[in-house]
């Protein structure tokens, strides 16, 4: 499966790179035009502030860290190019705002967007027919707000291309880890299957070899009844032998507990999932390792949709009985946390196995949860197991 942080970093690049060689080439073509003009040193200043600007809100690892600094950067772009424009009269410094509502979506809700365009089309054509001197500015407002248009909805497209191949991605790792987790259902059904048919045949049928020997040793004398002991002795320890391989495959561990969940948290976009899980945590019972298995997906589709982190932590440790689970990001996290749809899913799902889990947010959100080895008796079923 492909890293998709692979395909978003590289449309970043092409976008970010695209940007800054249109305003290096943009301050280019203004500083030939203005080449005897006592505007040039004035001009050439204005633009290298925006391009300086536009390099601020390029850099991935700026909006990470401080994201403060790429939006200031990004409000004041706009203020800069319709005072430089005012100050000096060049067509191409239009395209500019192209740049600018290319950044739209990435730093203004998808509502705004489209009022975003219509005020920069109004902001132009007020700042035309006010200081310049231009005829049919209304025509040329048009087909320029057609250019800033069609950014607008390439931007728009390519945001919306990167979540559907998010949404993919999450299905997919979604599919992997239910089908192992069917694997192991299914195997457990085969051991089960396995033991039921040697305790119930084969166990039968030595039973009742060990008890027709037993008679027949008592009836028998001589050097028969020695041999028939030594059949009885041998059939009783093959008896024996038999019990503890059931028993062996019954309480033979299903899931592999790392391996299933490193299955559904790796190649996420814009997170890194670290697993800290003892080796010994290895289940026999498929409900509770799908219970935590939605748990974790439920808790990783909860920080990509309302935090900024990038890096996650589950941790996991072998109580005995009970396994201690503890999920935490490095998002900000907020002074109150209001329990939606996926978490009090993750509340019922755990509380039908007989486990506990609480939430908080600060100093960022983390999830605690205690869950049983084995489901309580009147639990519901697996999903797993009731497909296989």
């Amino acid at each position: 499966m492909r890293n998709n942080d692979g395909m978003e970093n590289r449309i970043s690049f092409y976008q970010h790179s695209g940007a800054i060689v249109t305003a290096s080439v943009v301050t280019g073509i203004s500083a030939w035009v203005l080449w005897q003009s006592p505007l040039l040193l004035e001009a050439i200043s204005w633009q290298c502030l925006i391009l300086g600007l536009i390099f601020l809100i390029s850099i991935p690892a700026l909006k990470e860290k401080h994201p403060d600094v790429g939006r200031y950067a990004f409000y004041l772009i706009l203020p800069i190019t319709f005072a430089l424009s005012i100050r000096i009269q060049i067509d191409v410094f239009f395209i500019y705002s192209i740049i600018w509502i290319a950044y739209v979506p990435t730093y203004l809700p998808r509502s705004l967007a489209w009022w975003s365009l219509l005020g920069v089309a109004l902001a132009w054509f007020g700042i035309r027919i006010t200081f310049s001197q231009e005829t049919n500015v209304f025509a040329k407002t048009i087909l320029e707000s057609t250019f800033h248009m069609f950014a607008l909805i390439s931007s728009i497209a390519t945001q919306d291309s990167i979540k559907a191949n998010d949404k993919t991605q999450q299905l997919n790792r979604e599919l992997l880890a239910t089908q192992q987790l069917l694997s192991d259902a299914s195997k457990e059904n085969e051991r089960t299957r396995i033991a039921r048919d040697l305790h119930d045949l084969l166990g039968h049928h030595l039973t009742a070899l060990t008890i027709n020997l037993q008679v027949a040793g008592r009836v028998s004398d001589g050097e028969a009844k020695k041999h028939i002991e030594q059949c009885y002795a041998l059939s009783k320890l093959l008896l024996n032998d038999v019990r503890e391989a059931v028993s062996t495959l019954r309480s033979m561990p299903v899931v592999n507990v790392k391996e299933l969940l490193s299955i559904a948290t790796r190649d996420l976009p814009r997170l890194s999932v670290s697993l800290e899980v003892q080796e010994t945590i290895n289940l026999d019972d498929v409900n509770i390792a799908e219970t935590l298995l939605r748990v974790v997906q439920e808790a990783i589709t909860n920080t990509l949709k309302h935090s900024d982190a990038k890096q996650a932590w589950v941790t996991m440790v072998d109580q005995g009985n009970t396994i201690t689970f503890k999920y935490s990001d490095s998002g900000s996290g907020s002074k109150s946390l209001s329990l939606g749809n996926g978490l009090k899913g993750m509340q019922e799902r755990l509380d039908s196995i007989g486990g506990t889990v609480s939430f908080s947010d600060q100093p960022a959100f983390t999830i605690y949860a205690q869950l049983p080895k084995t489901a309580k008796e009147n639990g519901p079923k697996s999903s797993i197991e009731r497909s296989s």
